[in-house]
């Protein structure tokens, strides 16, 4: 295969993969048909067919194409050469700027998870969560065991940073303009690893 049929093949996907994005979010999943996704990607039928079989294949290539980018992220956590809270820190941004650069893609994730599924494909959205928090906690447990982080719950301490990273991660879902950027973050993350507790002697 040559280089520009590989392209062409990649732009009719990607044209696909986009326009079903558009029209999952703006009509709902239910509501979207093959014959407007098409129109919208100025593709034939068969082409959808042959990329993805159906609309649910389509729908399900989307969510996972997401998750393997998220995993990918998760999978390269870890950076012994950085202090712990480096790499949480590090982590964090990272997930909000998958999550940002991916605002259309998340609003249609937020919507189906949250709101009724109308006849969306059923995937198990809370694997985000269940992965992500794993991450954190295997990063603090070796913080806790290197005399880095004080002792205390691994668990409620992943909980906290990935509470603040998903409230600036939400606020960017937002029509009008995100309160939170990535350097806010980091302040409000940094807030948490110092606590607002007066150090009393």
């Amino acid at each position: 295969m040559t280089h520009r049929q590989t392209k062409k093949i990649t732009d009719v996907r990607e044209r696909i993969f986009c326009s079903a994005l558009e029209l999952f979010t703006k009509k709902g999943y239910a509501a979207t048909s093959v014959r407007e996704i098409v129109f919208l990607a100025g593709v034939t039928k068969p082409a959808l067919y042959y990329y993805f079989n159906s609309k649910e294949g389509l729908y399900l290539a989307l969510i996972k194409g997401f998750v393997a980018k998220l995993e990918s992220l998760l999978s390269g956590a870890s950076n012994d050469d950085n202090s712990l809270k480096d790499q949480l820190l590090d982590l964090c941004d990272r997930l909000f700027m998958l999550f940002a650069e991916n605002r259309e893609l998340v609003r249609l994730i937020h919507a189906i998870y949250y709101g009724p599924p109308k006849g969306a494909p059923f995937f198990d959205f809370k694997l985000f969560h269940i992965k992500i928090l794993k991450c954190m906690r295997t990063i603090i447990k070796r913080g806790i065991s290197a005399g880095e982080f004080r002792n205390g719950s691994a668990d409620d301490m992943a909980w906290a940073l990935l509470g603040a990273t998903q409230v600036a991660i939400e606020e960017q879902l937002l029509i009008e303009k995100a309160k939170i950027d990535r350097v806010k973050l980091s302040n409000i993350l940094n807030v948490i690893f110092v606590g607002i507790n007066v150090t009393r002697k």
